[in-house]
């Protein structure tokens, strides 16, 4: 389980550095064709993409029993469902945003039974 969590942990790091680095050009179909509102919220939002990881990373050597991994992966979780409000109010994403929601929707609750299961034991 820990070696899934650290590499899962890298994926939001690597895609909110591009989005913080680049802003809306960094994200899979972006433009930079938005105002500088929305800029600014996407790059600041990323930030906070990018802390999961070393959270997780964090929490590693006791991932069975942390509440704070819990609490991380669940928190991707919920981002998750932000983005499916989106893709019903706005239209489909990309499709490597698709493959993200499809992670952060039923891969992040998969790792939270797998926790469980383990913790259990």
């Amino acid at each position: 389980m820990q070696w899934t969590l650290a590499a899962l942990a890298a994926i939001p790091m690597a895609s909110a550095a591009g989005e913080i680095i680049r802003g809306p050009q960094g994200v899979p179909g972006g433009s930079p064709d938005v105002t500088p509102t929305v800029d600014s919220a996407l790059r600041y939002a990323n930030v906070f993409k990018f802390a999961v990881g070393p959270v997780i990373w964090s929490q590693l050597a006791r991932a069975e029993r942390s509440p704070a991994l819990t609490f991380a992966l669940s928190t991707v979780a919920l981002g998750g469902l932000a983005r499916l409000r989106s893709w019903q109010q706005r239209g489909r994403p990309h499709p490597v945003t698709v493959a993200a929601i499809v992670l952060e929707t039923v891969g992040m609750p998969v790792m939270i039974a797998w926790q469980k299961r383990i913790s259990s034991r």
